[in-house]
């Protein structure tokens, strides 16, 4: 169910035609590098060649999928993860890959995938499923891009098309107990277009966010030189 909560919060950052403006437009041009630039990150943070397959192979072991699943890739990017889920299933079941952007998405359907893999370009926060469709649901990297009601948004329509007591692991940005990891951390961010709501996700708490939206947190970690958080929740 959508959360009392996410109507009319004035504390969040205020970012006019924040789509157009930012997401939308950055990843317009970002999409041409984003697979070369990810693979160049998790070679620096996660244990040189072969750190980005490890990386996404970590996470699908949270995820734990089960042939004749049905998973949601929420803000899918150009796709990668999906695909990946997509082979585990051993050709029964089905992984949706959703985003907002159409040029990460055409890169998503440049790739070989498993008949099970399906890419839909939409707003993950007006989800077209029926209500508990999906058994599980992975947001990966994508909360810190956007402002604080839309993301909440986003979190109440991912619980809201998980089935009850299916799961959603969820994938951020850290914020460092050693205050010189939060000082360079913070620094690289800053060349980032979306510091802002990069910030302010970091305010509120990725483990609130998640219990605000009606999930019940599982399980937590944080990894790749402490970057990142992963939760495992259930709805």
């Amino acid at each position: 169910m959508p959360n009392k909560h996410l109507k009319n919060d004035k504390t969040s950052p205020k970012l006019p035609d924040y789509y157009q403006r930012t997401y939308v437009a950055w990843y317009e041009w970002f999409s041409r590098i984003y697979d070369p630039f990810i693979k160049v990150l998790f070679f620096i943070i996660n244990g040189g060649f072969g750190g980005e397959k490890r990386w996404r192979q970590l996470i699908i072991e949270w995820i734990d999928p089960w042939p004749g699943e049905k998973i949601i890739d929420i803000c899918c990017g150009t796709g990668t993860l999906s695909i990946m889920l997509g082979q585990r299933l051993a050709g029964a079941g089905e992984v949706m890959g959703i985003d907002l952007s159409s040029r990460l998405l055409n890169q998503a359907r440049k790739k070989h995938k498993p008949e099970e893999v399906t890419f839909l370009e939409g707003d993950a926060q007006k989800i077209p499923f029926s209500q508990g469709y999906f058994d599980k649901a992975v947001i990966c990297g994508a909360l810190h891009e956007m402002p604080r009601e839309v993301r909440r948004r986003v979190l109440a329509e991912a619980h809201r098309v998980i089935r009850p007591n299916g799961r959603i692991v969820v994938v951020e940005h850290n914020n460092p107990e050693k205050k010189w990891k939060r000082s360079l951390f913070d620094f690289l961010e800053r060349f980032n277009p979306e510091y802002q709501t990069y910030r302010d996700l970091l305010k509120c708490g990725l483990i609130d966010e998640i219990e605000r939206a009606g999930f019940r947190v599982v399980r937590t970690s944080v990894v790749s030189w402490e970057f990142f958080q992963i939760v495992l929740a259930q709805s």
